[in-house]
């Protein structure tokens, strides 16, 4: 093969590599599409200057922070990019002192706290704890790395609950103390799994989805539900769409779901939980995974995340927003 050939075919197969990052893991091609209701409506808001998936998300002051995940050439980062919804503008925050992917983010007090994760491409899991205030300290470690599992408030603590160990999945329920510094052991979730979605209401904790060992064919249905008077957990309703990789919210009397990933596809529809089951209330736009969502006011703003399964990102920014009477 001769110099002129061999440089044609290196051209080639750069363009055509260039060609599938653009459409598979930017997600090119796939334009948001409206969809509404009575009672529903979405918007579309400003993207995220800088792209990127497995990120964790909290309110902050009225703020949205939007923190580490991974790049677009496949890099653990630890930007924070924080989102005014007042104004629709992005701002650049202070790096986290490490970074990290499919961390767990919450708002308490003024503050968030960004707790374990995942790092690097072995996705290890982390121990480290860091609270924002404007700047970046550390905290008391986790007792254990954990990372791709949900978080939650309730009873003036941070809940953790299951998520990816040293060893594959575990079932630990761990709850942060604030006011002490300290972490507490509470009753582990009956079926260890990752990339499951944990949601605060009505004075109990719902472990909502996820998937065993990591395998997205694995997705389930299930839903617990922790009693921290009894320290336990019940089975809950179960899910229609068995997913993992999406995010919760308590919001207006109910708990609602976005996004999510299967082996076919990202998910795109929002299932609700009211009264006693759950329910189809609408679809998203931009059908994510690995995404953050915080609710604000009558608002859920679903922030980041891959609109392909696996490896892919976004700067996908969109709102629901809650307009008809709530429960």
């Amino acid at each position: 093969m001769t110099a002129r050939r061999i440089l044609s075919v290196v051209a080639a197969a750069v363009l055509l590599a260039a060609a599938l990052y653009v459409w598979y893991v930017r997600g090119f091609g796939l334009a948001p599409q409206p969809v509404s209701t009575s009672d529903l409506r979405w918007e579309v808001k400003a993207p995220l200057p800088h792209p990127r998936t497995e990120v964790a998300a909290a309110l902050w002051r009225g703020r949205i922070a939007v923190i580490g995940g991974i790049d677009g050439l496949l890099r653990t980062t630890g930007t924070v990019q924080i989102y005014d919804p007042v104004a629709d503008t992005w701002v650049v925050g202070p790096p986290l002192p490490r970074g990290v992917h499919h961390a767990m983010a919450a708002g308490f007090s003024d503050r968030v706290y960004l707790i374990g994760g995942l790092t690097g491409i072995r996705f290890a899991p982390a121990t480290g704890v860091y609270v924002f205030n404007g700047t970046w300290r550390e905290a008391a470690e986790l007792p254990e790395p954990l990372g791709a599992g949900g978080i939650a408030v309730l009873d003036e603590r941070i809940h953790v609950v299951s998520g990816v160990g040293r060893g594959g999945n575990v079932a630990a329920h761990y709850a942060y103390d604030p006011a002490a510094a300290r972490w507490e052991r509470r009753a582990v979730l009956p079926l260890a799994r990752d990339h499951l979605a944990l949601a605060s209401f009505q004075g109990r904790l719902y472990a909502i989805g996820g998937r065993l060992g990591g395998k997205t064919s694995r997705n389930t249905v299930r839903v617990d539900i922790y009693d921290p008077g009894r320290d336990a957990w019940t089975a809950g309703p179960r899910l229609g769409h068995a997913r993992s990789g999406h995010a919760a919210v308590a919001i207006e009397g109910r708990i609602l779901i976005v996004g999510g990933e299967e082996p076919g596809g990202t998910i795109g529809t929002v299932e609700a939980f009211e009264g006693d089951r759950w329910t189809v209330v609408t679809r998203m736009p931009s059908p994510r995974h690995g995404l953050g969502a915080v609710a604000l006011g009558a608002t859920v703003y679903t922030l980041s995340g891959g609109k392909r399964p696996g490896f892919s990102m976004s700067g996908a920014n969109e709102a629901l927003i809650l307009l008809g009477p709530t429960p």
